[in-house]
């Protein structure tokens, strides 16, 4: 494991990976050089160890030209995000006419999150609610949305003796999830599938799972709240979910509108749950206050929840 270093200048010497790909960014885009590296300021301890593994994984899976791919990806991104400032309604939030390279789209993923605060605290806080989980013997959890796939190598390292399912509705995003999950040799057994009954569970389903992982989810359904409530019937009574939400931001998938933390809250305690804890990771170049949610404007709303006992 990576010790912490003393500055952010040792710290590139010490991770040549990182520092190949913060080299490209800090000549492309200074703004974004400087918001990556908030996310060694504030997690200088965390971030070696994941900026190696995410790394090496990328320039095994996409070679050595996956900067330049990112920062146009970026750089689209920045124009969506734009209009939908100027005009924020959820008809400007996204633009399903864009086509999106699904490898592009992966790759974004990844290196967000070594890139980006709030990608990282995302990834975070769902360690966190992993290890939460570790101390059960076993259990069955589901994850929604198979991403790029390291959201399951963090179940499947954190839960080796648990069931663990995996849906996602892209099998471009399935194979690249299952490719990241052999680059580490994660051995466990995965039960992939397509679609999970979002919108009416079958009895199968209710009161399955001791677990949820839904991340980055919400944002892309046109009936956010319908998922949410039958997800809710898909736990189990002490089950608990990971959730997050995203806010204000503009992406060429996004359908649903959360246009601040108050309409997450309300959201979760109007599907019928109780929310154990949660955190705001703002959208930021600048260094965050200590009080988040003071100034929030864009990032994601991530939380802990489980079942209330005050549901209809």
């Amino acid at each position: 494991m990576t010790t912490a270093t003393h500055n952010f200048d040792e710290f590139l010497k010490d991770h040549s990976l990182y520092q190949s790909a913060y080299a490209t960014l800090e000549e492309e885009n200074r703004l974004l050089a400087v918001s990556a590296q908030l996310v060694y300021e504030l997690h200088r301890s965390e971030l070696g160890q994941v900026a190696e593994e995410i790394l090496a994984f990328i320039g095994h899976r996409f070679g050595t030209d996956f900067m330049k791919r990112y920062m146009a990806r970026v750089n689209a991104m920045a124009e969506l995000q734009k209009r939908f400032d100027a005009n924020p309604s959820a008809a400007t939030l996204g633009d399903p006419g864009a086509r999106v390279d699904p490898d592009d789209y992966g790759l974004a993923l990844l290196l967000s999150i070594v890139l980006t605060n709030h990608r990282f605290e995302m990834m975070r806080v769902l360690r966190r609610f992993l290890g939460e989980l570790s101390s059960a013997d076993g259990g069955s959890i589901v994850s929604i949305g198979s991403g790029a796939g390291y959201e399951l190598k963090l179940i499947a390292q954190a839960l080796p003796n648990w069931e663990i399912e995996s849906y996602d509705t892209d099998s471009h995003m399935q194979s690249m999830a299952r490719q990241l999950l052999g680059f580490f040799k994660v051995a466990q057994g995965m039960r992939f599938a397509s679609l999970f009954p979002l919108e009416q569970p079958s009895r199968e389903f209710v009161g399955k799972y001791d677990a949820v992982v839904l991340c980055e989810v919400l944002e892309h359904l046109t009936n956010a709240a319908g998922a949410l409530y039958a997800l809710r019937e898909c736990l189990k009574d002490t089950g608990r979910m990971f959730v997050t939400m995203a806010i204000n931001i503009a992406q060429e998938d996004h359908v649903f509108l959360y246009p601040d933390v108050k309409s997450c809250r309300s959201q979760m305690r109007d599907c019928g749950f109780a929310v154990e804890y949660e955190w705001l990771a703002p959208q930021s170049i600048r260094f965050l206050p200590d009080d988040r949610e003071a100034d929030f404007r864009k990032g994601n709303y991530i939380a802990v929840v489980s079942k209330s006992n005050n549901a209809a």
